[in-house]
Protein backbone atom coordinates (compact mmCIF):
# COMPACT_ATOMS: atom_id res chain seq x y z
CA UNK A 1 0.00 0.00 0.00
CA UNK A 2 3.02 2.26 -0.32
CA UNK A 3 1.58 3.93 -3.42
CA UNK A 4 -1.47 5.32 -1.58
CA UNK A 5 -1.35 8.99 -0.48
CA UNK A 6 -1.79 9.88 3.19
CA UNK A 7 -5.12 11.69 3.87
CA UNK A 8 -4.66 15.36 4.65
CA UNK A 9 -6.43 14.93 8.01
CA UNK A 10 -3.83 12.31 9.02
CA UNK A 11 -0.81 14.44 8.12
CA UNK A 12 1.02 16.10 11.04
CA UNK A 13 0.31 19.81 11.53
CA UNK A 14 3.09 22.22 10.57
CA UNK A 15 3.90 24.72 13.32
CA UNK A 16 6.37 27.60 13.53
CA UNK A 17 7.21 30.64 15.59
CA UNK A 18 6.08 33.92 14.00
CA UNK A 19 5.41 37.56 14.85
CA UNK A 20 1.81 38.47 13.95
CA UNK A 21 0.64 42.05 13.24
CA UNK A 22 -3.14 42.54 13.36
CA UNK A 23 -4.62 45.87 12.14
CA UNK A 24 -8.24 47.02 12.09
CA UNK A 25 -9.93 50.34 11.18
CA UNK A 26 -11.43 52.18 14.15
CA UNK A 27 -15.09 53.16 13.61
CA UNK A 28 -15.25 51.57 10.14
CA UNK A 29 -18.97 50.68 10.36
CA UNK A 30 -19.87 54.24 11.38
CA UNK A 31 -17.88 55.67 8.46
CA UNK A 32 -19.54 53.25 6.03
CA UNK A 33 -22.96 54.27 7.32
CA UNK A 34 -22.11 57.95 6.76
CA UNK A 35 -20.64 57.64 3.23
CA UNK A 36 -19.84 54.26 1.68
CA UNK A 37 -18.03 55.46 -1.46
CA UNK A 38 -15.77 57.85 0.41
CA UNK A 39 -14.93 55.24 3.07
CA UNK A 40 -13.99 52.62 0.47
CA UNK A 41 -11.81 55.12 -1.40
CA UNK A 42 -9.93 56.21 1.74
CA UNK A 43 -9.50 52.61 2.92
CA UNK A 44 -7.96 51.64 -0.44
CA UNK A 45 -5.33 54.37 -0.12
CA UNK A 46 -4.54 53.36 3.48
CA UNK A 47 -4.31 49.71 2.51
CA UNK A 48 -1.85 50.43 -0.31
CA UNK A 49 0.44 52.16 2.21
CA UNK A 50 0.05 49.22 4.59
CA UNK A 51 0.91 46.63 1.93
CA UNK A 52 3.92 48.54 0.58
CA UNK A 53 5.48 48.94 4.05
CA UNK A 54 4.88 45.29 4.95
CA UNK A 55 6.79 44.34 1.79
CA UNK A 56 9.63 46.74 2.64
CA UNK A 57 10.01 45.08 6.05
CA UNK A 58 10.02 41.58 4.55
CA UNK A 59 6.62 40.58 5.87
CA UNK A 60 3.60 39.12 4.14
CA UNK A 61 -0.17 39.66 4.45
CA UNK A 62 -1.68 36.23 4.99
CA UNK A 63 -5.33 37.07 5.65
CA UNK A 64 -7.82 39.93 5.26
CA UNK A 65 -11.40 40.26 6.45
CA UNK A 66 -13.24 43.45 5.50
CA UNK A 67 -11.30 46.26 7.16
CA UNK A 68 -8.98 43.88 9.10
CA UNK A 69 -5.46 42.96 7.91
CA UNK A 70 -3.17 40.20 9.25
CA UNK A 71 0.56 40.18 8.47
CA UNK A 72 3.38 37.76 9.39
CA UNK A 73 7.03 38.68 10.11
CA UNK A 74 10.07 36.52 10.83
CA UNK A 75 11.44 39.25 13.14
CA UNK A 76 9.71 40.95 16.07
CA UNK A 77 11.97 43.98 15.52
CA UNK A 78 10.87 44.33 11.88
CA UNK A 79 7.19 43.90 12.84
CA UNK A 80 7.28 46.72 15.41
CA UNK A 81 9.39 48.94 13.15
CA UNK A 82 6.88 48.37 10.30
CA UNK A 83 3.89 49.16 12.57
CA UNK A 84 5.37 52.46 13.80
CA UNK A 85 6.24 53.56 10.26
CA UNK A 86 2.75 52.65 8.98
CA UNK A 87 1.11 54.70 11.72
CA UNK A 88 3.42 57.65 10.97
CA UNK A 89 2.65 57.47 7.24
CA UNK A 90 -1.10 57.20 7.86
CA UNK A 91 -1.02 60.21 10.18
CA UNK A 92 0.67 62.17 7.38
CA UNK A 93 -1.97 61.04 4.89
CA UNK A 94 -4.81 61.88 7.31
CA UNK A 95 -3.48 65.43 7.60
CA UNK A 96 -4.39 65.95 3.94
CA UNK A 97 -7.92 64.56 4.32
CA UNK A 98 -11.10 66.25 5.45
CA UNK A 99 -12.07 65.58 9.11
CA UNK A 100 -14.86 63.20 8.08
CA UNK A 101 -12.44 61.25 5.86
CA UNK A 102 -9.70 60.65 8.43
CA UNK A 103 -9.23 56.93 9.09
CA UNK A 104 -7.15 55.38 11.89
CA UNK A 105 -5.89 51.83 12.44
CA UNK A 106 -5.65 49.94 15.72
CA UNK A 107 -2.65 47.57 15.75
CA UNK A 108 -1.73 44.60 17.97
CA UNK A 109 1.50 42.57 17.73
CA UNK A 110 2.25 39.15 19.29
CA UNK A 111 5.13 36.67 19.05
CA UNK A 112 3.93 33.10 19.41
CA UNK A 113 3.55 29.61 17.99
CA UNK A 114 1.17 29.31 14.99
CA UNK A 115 -0.28 26.52 12.85
CA UNK A 116 0.34 26.71 9.09
CA UNK A 117 -2.66 25.86 6.90
CA UNK A 118 -1.85 26.53 3.29
CA UNK A 119 -1.11 30.24 3.07
CA UNK A 120 -3.08 31.00 6.24
CA UNK A 121 -1.94 30.96 9.92
CA UNK A 122 -4.03 29.80 12.87
CA UNK A 123 -3.71 29.33 16.62
CA UNK A 124 -3.28 31.32 19.83
CA UNK A 125 -0.34 33.22 18.37
CA UNK A 126 -2.79 34.85 15.90
CA UNK A 127 -5.71 35.10 18.35
CA UNK A 128 -3.67 36.98 20.97
CA UNK A 129 -2.57 39.57 18.38
CA UNK A 130 -6.21 40.07 17.38
CA UNK A 131 -7.34 40.46 21.00
CA UNK A 132 -4.55 42.92 21.80
CA UNK A 133 -5.60 44.98 18.76
CA UNK A 134 -9.16 45.35 20.09
CA UNK A 135 -7.81 46.91 23.32
CA UNK A 136 -5.67 49.48 21.47
CA UNK A 137 -6.58 53.15 21.08
CA UNK A 138 -7.27 54.42 17.53
CA UNK A 139 -3.96 55.21 15.85
CA UNK A 140 -2.05 53.28 18.52
CA UNK A 141 0.05 50.12 18.84
CA UNK A 142 -0.02 47.52 21.60
CA UNK A 143 2.41 44.59 21.92
CA UNK A 144 2.54 41.45 24.03
CA UNK A 145 5.22 40.74 26.61
CA UNK A 146 6.86 38.19 24.28
CA UNK A 147 7.42 40.93 21.68
CA UNK A 148 8.65 43.43 24.30
CA UNK A 149 11.24 40.92 25.56
CA UNK A 150 12.67 40.64 22.04
CA UNK A 151 12.87 44.36 21.15
CA UNK A 152 13.44 46.23 24.42
CA UNK A 153 17.20 46.57 23.85
CA UNK A 154 17.02 46.90 20.07
CA UNK A 155 14.54 49.75 19.41
CA UNK A 156 14.43 53.21 21.01
CA UNK A 157 10.75 53.36 21.85
CA UNK A 158 8.74 54.65 24.80
CA UNK A 159 6.80 51.71 26.25
CA UNK A 160 4.07 51.84 28.88
CA UNK A 161 3.23 48.67 30.79
CA UNK A 162 -0.53 48.02 30.92
CA UNK A 163 -0.07 44.99 33.20
CA UNK A 164 -1.51 41.48 32.89
CA UNK A 165 -4.60 41.87 30.69
CA UNK A 166 -7.38 39.29 30.41
CA UNK A 167 -8.78 38.84 26.89
CA UNK A 168 -11.85 36.98 25.67
CA UNK A 169 -11.22 33.29 24.86
CA UNK A 170 -7.53 33.57 25.89
CA UNK A 171 -6.79 31.13 28.75
CA UNK A 172 -4.05 33.08 30.56
CA UNK A 173 -3.61 36.83 31.16
CA UNK A 174 -1.24 38.50 28.66
CA UNK A 175 1.42 41.00 29.75
CA UNK A 176 0.65 43.98 27.49
CA UNK A 177 2.52 47.19 26.60
CA UNK A 178 1.49 50.21 24.56
CA UNK A 179 3.89 52.24 22.41
CA UNK A 180 3.45 55.96 23.07
CA UNK A 181 2.36 58.11 20.11
CA UNK A 182 5.26 59.66 18.19
CA UNK A 183 7.78 57.00 19.32
CA UNK A 184 10.86 56.90 17.12
CA UNK A 185 12.58 53.69 15.99
CA UNK A 186 16.34 53.52 16.33
CA UNK A 187 17.94 52.94 12.93
CA UNK A 188 20.60 50.22 12.38
CA UNK A 189 24.11 51.33 11.52
CA UNK A 190 24.01 50.30 7.84
CA UNK A 191 21.34 50.75 5.20
CA UNK A 192 18.53 52.04 7.41
CA UNK A 193 18.30 55.46 5.78
CA UNK A 194 17.62 53.77 2.46
CA UNK A 195 14.97 51.59 4.05
CA UNK A 196 13.22 54.56 5.65
CA UNK A 197 13.51 56.42 2.35
CA UNK A 198 12.03 53.46 0.55
CA UNK A 199 9.12 53.36 3.00
CA UNK A 200 8.42 57.07 2.55
CA UNK A 201 8.73 56.74 -1.25
CA UNK A 202 6.32 53.82 -1.24
CA UNK A 203 3.91 55.74 0.98
CA UNK A 204 4.10 58.85 -1.24
CA UNK A 205 3.60 56.78 -4.40
CA UNK A 206 0.66 54.99 -2.77
CA UNK A 207 -0.90 58.35 -1.88
CA UNK A 208 -0.25 59.64 -5.40
CA UNK A 209 -1.75 56.48 -6.88
CA UNK A 210 -4.83 56.82 -4.68
CA UNK A 211 -5.23 60.48 -5.75
CA UNK A 212 -4.71 59.56 -9.40
CA UNK A 213 -7.29 56.82 -9.16
CA UNK A 214 -9.76 59.23 -7.51
CA UNK A 215 -9.11 61.77 -10.29
CA UNK A 216 -9.81 59.13 -12.96
CA UNK A 217 -12.94 58.01 -11.14
CA UNK A 218 -14.18 61.56 -11.03
CA UNK A 219 -13.70 61.98 -14.83
CA UNK A 220 -15.55 58.81 -15.76
CA UNK A 221 -18.17 59.10 -13.01
CA UNK A 222 -20.89 60.80 -15.08
CA UNK A 223 -20.35 58.76 -18.24
CA UNK A 224 -20.26 55.44 -16.38
CA UNK A 225 -22.59 56.20 -13.45
CA UNK A 226 -24.70 53.07 -13.85
CA UNK A 227 -21.67 50.78 -14.17
CA UNK A 228 -19.82 52.43 -11.25
CA UNK A 229 -22.89 52.18 -9.00
CA UNK A 230 -23.19 48.47 -9.77
CA UNK A 231 -19.47 47.91 -9.19
CA UNK A 232 -19.57 49.90 -5.93
CA UNK A 233 -22.61 47.93 -4.71
CA UNK A 234 -20.78 44.67 -5.40
CA UNK A 235 -17.69 46.00 -3.65
CA UNK A 236 -19.65 47.10 -0.57
CA UNK A 237 -21.32 43.69 -0.36
CA UNK A 238 -17.89 42.09 -0.59
CA UNK A 239 -16.56 44.37 2.16
CA UNK A 240 -19.39 43.34 4.48
CA UNK A 241 -18.96 39.65 3.76
CA UNK A 242 -15.16 39.98 4.29
CA UNK A 243 -14.24 37.42 1.58
CA UNK A 244 -11.41 37.21 -0.87
CA UNK A 245 -13.95 37.09 -3.69
CA UNK A 246 -15.06 40.63 -2.82
CA UNK A 247 -11.47 41.87 -2.86
CA UNK A 248 -10.86 40.34 -6.32
CA UNK A 249 -14.10 41.95 -7.59
CA UNK A 250 -12.98 45.33 -6.21
CA UNK A 251 -9.59 45.05 -7.86
CA UNK A 252 -11.25 44.07 -11.18
CA UNK A 253 -13.52 47.10 -10.95
CA UNK A 254 -10.52 49.32 -10.27
CA UNK A 255 -8.55 47.94 -13.25
CA UNK A 256 -11.57 48.32 -15.54
CA UNK A 257 -12.07 51.93 -14.48
CA UNK A 258 -8.39 52.70 -15.08
CA UNK A 259 -8.49 51.16 -18.59
CA UNK A 260 -11.55 53.23 -19.53
CA UNK A 261 -10.11 56.54 -18.31
CA UNK A 262 -9.46 59.19 -20.92
CA UNK A 263 -6.00 59.32 -22.46
CA UNK A 264 -5.51 62.95 -21.47
CA UNK A 265 -6.19 62.16 -17.80
CA UNK A 266 -3.69 59.27 -17.96
CA UNK A 267 -0.98 61.51 -19.42
CA UNK A 268 -1.68 64.15 -16.80
CA UNK A 269 -1.39 61.53 -14.06
CA UNK A 270 1.91 60.29 -15.47
CA UNK A 271 3.25 63.84 -15.59
CA UNK A 272 2.27 64.42 -11.99
CA UNK A 273 3.76 61.09 -10.96
CA UNK A 274 7.04 62.09 -12.67
CA UNK A 275 7.02 65.41 -10.83
CA UNK A 276 6.44 63.61 -7.56
CA UNK A 277 9.28 61.17 -8.28
CA UNK A 278 11.57 64.12 -9.01
CA UNK A 279 10.46 65.77 -5.77
CA UNK A 280 11.02 62.54 -3.86
CA UNK A 281 14.50 62.26 -5.30
CA UNK A 282 15.28 65.80 -4.20
CA UNK A 283 13.87 65.06 -0.76
CA UNK A 284 15.99 61.90 -0.61
CA UNK A 285 19.11 63.92 -1.31
CA UNK A 286 18.15 66.47 1.33
CA UNK A 287 17.40 63.69 3.75
CA UNK A 288 20.81 62.11 3.12
CA UNK A 289 22.55 65.45 3.65
CA UNK A 290 20.60 66.04 6.84
CA UNK A 291 21.45 62.55 8.08
CA UNK A 292 25.16 63.19 7.52
CA UNK A 293 24.91 66.49 9.40
CA UNK A 294 23.20 64.76 12.30
CA UNK A 295 25.86 62.06 12.39
CA UNK A 296 28.56 64.74 12.40
CA UNK A 297 26.83 66.52 15.28
CA UNK A 298 26.65 63.30 17.25
CA UNK A 299 30.33 62.54 16.77
CA UNK A 300 31.55 66.05 17.63
CA UNK A 301 29.26 67.58 20.20
CA UNK A 302 27.08 64.64 21.22
CA UNK A 303 23.96 66.79 20.80
CA UNK A 304 20.98 65.41 18.94
CA UNK A 305 19.26 68.55 17.79
CA UNK A 306 16.55 66.61 16.02
CA UNK A 307 15.58 64.84 19.23
CA UNK A 308 14.83 67.82 21.44
CA UNK A 309 11.28 66.59 21.94
CA UNK A 310 12.55 63.18 23.03
CA UNK A 311 14.91 64.83 25.54
CA UNK A 312 12.03 66.85 26.97
CA UNK A 313 9.96 63.70 27.24
CA UNK A 314 12.82 61.89 28.97
CA UNK A 315 13.25 64.73 31.46
CA UNK A 316 9.54 64.72 32.17
CA UNK A 317 9.74 60.97 32.75
CA UNK A 318 12.67 61.42 35.12
CA UNK A 319 10.82 64.14 37.03
CA UNK A 320 7.76 61.92 37.24
CA UNK A 321 9.93 59.05 38.50
CA UNK A 322 11.53 61.28 41.15
CA UNK A 323 8.09 62.50 42.22
CA UNK A 324 6.89 58.91 42.51
CA UNK A 325 9.98 58.06 44.59
CA UNK A 326 9.34 61.03 46.88
CA UNK A 327 5.73 60.01 47.25
CA UNK A 328 6.79 56.42 47.98
CA UNK A 329 9.29 57.69 50.59
CA UNK A 330 6.57 59.84 52.19
CA UNK A 331 4.22 56.85 52.25
CA UNK A 332 6.93 54.65 53.76
CA UNK A 333 7.68 57.29 56.42
CA UNK A 334 3.98 57.60 57.22
CA UNK A 335 3.61 53.82 57.50
CA UNK A 336 6.73 53.66 59.67
CA UNK A 337 5.28 56.32 61.98
CA UNK A 338 2.01 54.39 62.18
CA UNK A 339 3.94 51.19 62.92
CA UNK A 340 5.99 52.97 65.62
CA UNK A 341 2.81 54.30 67.19
CA UNK A 342 1.23 50.86 67.06
CA UNK A 343 4.39 49.27 68.46
CA UNK A 344 4.50 51.80 71.31
CA UNK A 345 0.90 50.99 72.14
CA UNK A 346 1.72 47.31 71.94
CA UNK A 347 4.72 47.79 74.24
CA UNK A 348 2.60 49.63 76.80
CA UNK A 349 0.03 46.86 76.71
CA UNK A 350 2.72 44.20 77.00
CA UNK A 351 4.32 46.04 79.93
CA UNK A 352 0.97 46.08 81.70
CA UNK A 353 0.52 42.39 81.01
CA UNK A 354 4.11 41.72 82.10
CA UNK A 355 3.56 43.53 85.39
CA UNK A 356 0.37 41.58 85.98
CA UNK A 357 2.12 38.30 85.08
CA UNK A 358 5.06 39.22 87.28
CA UNK A 359 2.76 39.83 90.23
CA UNK A 360 1.04 36.50 89.64
CA UNK A 361 4.42 34.79 89.26
CA UNK A 362 5.66 36.26 92.54
CA UNK A 363 2.59 34.99 94.31
CA UNK A 364 3.02 31.54 92.72
CA UNK A 365 6.73 31.45 93.60
CA UNK A 366 5.93 32.32 97.20
CA UNK A 367 3.37 29.55 97.36
CA UNK A 368 5.75 27.08 95.68
CA UNK A 369 8.62 27.91 98.04
CA UNK A 370 6.32 27.44 101.00
CA UNK A 371 4.98 24.11 99.77
CA UNK A 372 8.01 22.39 98.25
CA UNK A 373 11.77 22.15 98.22
CA UNK A 374 14.04 23.02 95.26
CA UNK A 375 14.13 20.46 92.42
CA UNK A 376 16.75 17.77 92.81
CA UNK A 377 18.11 18.30 89.30
CA UNK A 378 18.61 22.09 89.76
CA UNK A 379 22.21 22.87 90.71
CA UNK A 380 22.37 24.59 94.09
CA UNK A 381 25.38 26.57 92.94
CA UNK A 382 23.11 28.56 90.59
CA UNK A 383 21.10 30.04 93.47
CA UNK A 384 23.29 33.19 93.56
CA UNK A 385 21.90 34.05 90.10
CA UNK A 386 18.23 33.74 91.15
CA UNK A 387 16.18 36.85 90.68
CA UNK A 388 14.16 38.95 88.20
CA UNK A 389 15.96 40.37 85.15
CA UNK A 390 14.37 43.17 83.10
CA UNK A 391 15.50 43.70 79.53
CA UNK A 392 14.65 43.09 75.90
CA UNK A 393 15.06 40.88 72.83
CA UNK A 394 16.10 42.41 69.47
CA UNK A 395 15.88 41.08 65.91
CA UNK A 396 19.07 42.04 64.09
CA UNK A 397 18.45 43.17 60.49
CA UNK A 398 21.41 44.00 58.26
CA UNK A 399 21.79 47.73 57.48
CA UNK A 400 18.67 48.53 59.50
CA UNK A 401 17.91 49.59 63.07
CA UNK A 402 17.26 46.48 65.26
CA UNK A 403 13.63 45.79 66.12
CA UNK A 404 13.34 45.30 69.92
CA UNK A 405 10.60 44.42 72.40
CA UNK A 406 10.56 44.12 76.25
CA UNK A 407 10.97 40.69 77.87
CA UNK A 408 11.41 39.91 81.61
CA UNK A 409 13.33 36.78 82.71
CA UNK A 410 12.80 35.05 86.04
CA UNK A 411 15.73 32.86 87.20
CA UNK A 412 14.91 30.26 89.88
CA UNK A 413 17.19 27.38 90.88
CA UNK A 414 19.06 27.37 87.55
CA UNK A 415 15.91 27.69 85.41
CA UNK A 416 15.28 30.89 83.37
CA UNK A 417 11.78 31.67 82.05
CA UNK A 418 10.12 34.58 80.28
CA UNK A 419 7.10 35.33 78.06
CA UNK A 420 5.60 38.08 75.89
CA UNK A 421 2.77 38.71 73.41
CA UNK A 422 4.00 39.05 69.79
CA UNK A 423 2.75 41.23 66.92
CA UNK A 424 0.42 38.37 65.89
CA UNK A 425 -1.29 38.66 69.34
CA UNK A 426 -0.10 35.14 70.19
CA UNK A 427 1.95 34.28 73.33
CA UNK A 428 5.67 33.63 72.90
CA UNK A 429 8.17 32.30 75.44
CA UNK A 430 11.84 32.02 76.39
CA UNK A 431 13.00 29.11 78.59
CA UNK A 432 16.43 27.79 79.44
CA UNK A 433 19.08 27.06 82.05
CA UNK A 434 21.67 28.99 84.06
CA UNK A 435 24.78 26.93 84.91
CA UNK A 436 26.80 27.29 88.07
CA UNK A 437 29.54 29.09 86.17
CA UNK A 438 27.02 31.66 84.84
CA UNK A 439 26.58 30.23 81.35
CA UNK A 440 23.07 30.87 80.01
CA UNK A 441 21.23 28.98 77.27
CA UNK A 442 17.72 29.98 76.18
CA UNK A 443 15.28 28.40 73.72
CA UNK A 444 12.82 30.83 72.09
CA UNK A 445 9.35 29.85 70.79
CA UNK A 446 7.52 32.59 68.89
CA UNK A 447 5.54 33.42 65.72
CA UNK A 448 6.50 35.07 62.44
CA UNK A 449 4.54 38.16 61.17
CA UNK A 450 2.69 35.78 58.81
CA UNK A 451 1.62 33.56 61.74
CA UNK A 452 4.09 30.67 61.24
CA UNK A 453 5.81 29.19 64.34
CA UNK A 454 9.55 29.94 64.66
CA UNK A 455 12.21 28.89 67.15
CA UNK A 456 15.52 30.38 68.22
CA UNK A 457 18.55 29.53 70.36
CA UNK A 458 20.43 32.08 72.53
CA UNK A 459 23.70 31.51 74.38
CA UNK A 460 25.37 33.92 76.80
CA UNK A 461 26.52 34.54 80.38
CA UNK A 462 25.54 36.29 83.61
CA UNK A 463 28.16 38.81 84.70
CA UNK A 464 27.76 41.31 87.53
CA UNK A 465 23.98 40.93 87.61
CA UNK A 466 23.56 41.34 83.85
CA UNK A 467 22.72 38.76 81.17
CA UNK A 468 23.91 39.12 77.59
CA UNK A 469 23.11 36.47 74.98
CA UNK A 470 22.91 36.15 71.20
CA UNK A 471 21.94 33.56 68.60
CA UNK A 472 19.71 32.91 65.58
CA UNK A 473 16.12 32.18 64.66
CA UNK A 474 15.38 28.95 62.79
CA UNK A 475 15.11 31.01 59.57
CA UNK A 476 18.69 32.28 59.94
CA UNK A 477 17.96 35.83 61.15
CA UNK A 478 20.01 37.07 64.11
CA UNK A 479 18.53 37.69 67.55
CA UNK A 480 20.12 39.05 70.75
CA UNK A 481 19.06 39.89 74.26
CA UNK A 482 20.30 41.81 77.31
CA UNK A 483 18.88 41.98 80.82
CA UNK A 484 19.77 43.55 84.20
CA UNK A 485 18.82 42.13 87.56
CA UNK A 486 16.19 44.31 89.20
CA UNK A 487 15.56 42.21 92.33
Amino acid sequence: MSGESVPQSAQPLERRLATILCADVAGYSKMMAANEERTVRVFRGHREIFESMVNVHRGRIFNTAGDALLAEFNSAVEAVRCATEIQAALRTRNEHLAPEEKMQFRMGINLGDVIVQGGDLLGDGVNIAARIQTATAPGGICISGSVHDQIQNKLSLDFKLLGEQTYKNIAKPVRTYTINEGAAVTAPAHGTSWRVLAVFCAAALAIAGAGYWGYQQYDVHRAEQVRVDAGLAAELAAQKQATEHAQRAAEEAKREAQLQAQKLAAEEGQRRAQEQRTQLEQERKLFEQERKLIEADRRTAGIEKRHAADDALRRAQEERTQLEKRQAADDAQRRAQEERTQLEQERKRLEEERQAAEAARKQADASRRAASTPAKDAPEAAAPYDGTYSGRLCNEVRNKTPFCWPVTLAVRNGIAEGSWIGITKKPASARGTVAADGLVQLRLAAWSPKGAPVEGILRGRITDGAITASGQWSGGAGVAGDWKRTR
